[in-house]
């Protein structure tokens, strides 16, 4: 080896890991927010505006973002987190979203190419984010993370050995819609029945509550009074109460989020589950890994962590983004 090589000090793939920067939108069906990334980080606050009505105005809304950024900071590439299905090497959104209507069809990666001149990745939004965290310092050596995102549904991303897994079609991660009940007790938003979706998101929630509370007085609950405008942080600040049958729902609704994370334990082996979205607040993650442990085959118990999110409502964009730059290093080494 020569003295020069000796000497030299980083790669030239380490040096560009540490200066890319590209901008990460997260797309979703109320609000778009962007910021710029630069190794797993955000940096600044995201810019955050609402996701107007139509396949043209969102281009429209996405162009002006874009521009903005463009004038205030040296952009490698985009990352675009979205609802929906994504076909990742043309960009297409694939499958359409009740969130986004007339999505579906958008050639996403290829519209922003020719207008910006930059390479672009687009990902569904729950991979995205799942991408993300699995790259967080704490998670960096497990071998498959599988993200759950608890909201109004419940979406997913897997990742293992590093590598996220899209699945045949594109449709990996889809995992609200396991089936974790049957005789057709609840219908999905996707038109199937008994979903974990169903039982486990937001909306599920608020049904199971419905149920238990029928024939229930408002003397035994303060929500039997509302029972038809029942929300989710209405049965969280009951239990926070101490109201007892808020509380007997809050456990229900943990009995659900455990049937899901079995059915995929006994599937993926996973060694960790990171759990994000709104409702992860209000998981009780010791009483959880309790009931997983408790119903999984020892072998596969043994292995399994269950951890809220450190990225929280960073992750979507934050993934979009490290997409981008990662597809940069890679061409830049072919």
């Amino acid at each position: 080896m020569s003295t020069t090589e000796s000497r030299k000090p980083a790669t030239i793939d380490a040096i560009a890991k540490k200066s890319l920067s590209a901008l990460g939108i997260d797309l979703g069906g109320t609000k778009i927010r962007a910021a710029i990334v630069r190794q797993n980080q955000m940096i600044g606050e995201p810019h955050q505006i609402k996701t107007p009505e139509g396949r043209e105005q969102i281009l429209a809304a996405l162009y002006d973002l874009i521009a903005m950024f463009q004038n205030e900071a040296i952009l490698g590439g985009i990352g675009i987190a979205t609802a929906g299905i994504v076909d990742c090497t043309t960009g297409e959104i694939v499958g359409s979203t009740g969130n986004l209507p007339g999505w579906s069809g958008t050639k996403l990666k290829e519209v922003i190419e020719s207008k910006f001149l930059l390479p672009v990745h687009v990902e569904n939004d729950a991979n995205a984010a799942a991408y993300a965290e699995s790259r967080v310092d704490a998670l960096k050596e497990k071998k498959c993370v599988v993200t759950v995102t608890l909201g109004t549904g419940i979406g997913g991303g897997i990742v293992i050995e590093g590598k996220l897994y899209h699945g045949a079609a594109w449709g990996a991660g889809e995992i609200g819609h396991i089936k974790i009940a049957q005789d057709n007790k609840r219908m999905c938003t996707c038109g199937l029945f008994d979903c974990w979706e169903a039982f486990g998101s937001g909306r599920g929630l608020v049904i199971t509550a419905q149920e238990m509370l029928q024939n229930v007085s408002a003397d035994q609950s303060p929500l039997a009074e509302k029972t038809e405008s029942l929300t989710t942080h209405d049965i969280f600040a009951a239990a926070d109460q101490d109201d007892f049958i808020a509380k007997k729902i809050v456990q229900r609704w943990h009995e659900h989020i455990m049937h899901g994370l079995v059915c995929i334990a006994h599937i993926l082996n996973p060694d960790c589950y990171v759990l994000t979205g709104g409702l992860s607040d209000f998981v009780d993650f010791e009483l959880l890994k309790e009931m997983v442990i408790d119903r999984c085959l020892p072998r596969i118990a043994d292995a399994i962590d269950i951890r809220k999110s450190e990225l929280a409502g960073q992750a979507g964009i934050i993934g979009a983004a490290q997409f981008a730059l990662d597809e940069l290093l890679t061409a830049s080494q072919s």
